[in-house]
């Protein structure tokens, strides 16, 4: 019994680990959204 509650604890984290990354992703994603939207504006005038 212990050994699939240490696997599933297991999964869970590997989980947790799988959305902080795909957090960090969207967060790199948007920063570079707002440089290229920064670029235009500064290129538009």
């Amino acid at each position: 019994m212990s050994g699939g509650l240490v696997g599933l604890l297991d999964d869970v984290a590997a989980l947790a680990k799988l959305a902080a990354a795909s957090v960090d992703d969207v967060g790199a994603a948007a920063g570079r959204a707002s440089v290229k939207a920064t670029g235009v504006v500064v290129d538009d005038t």
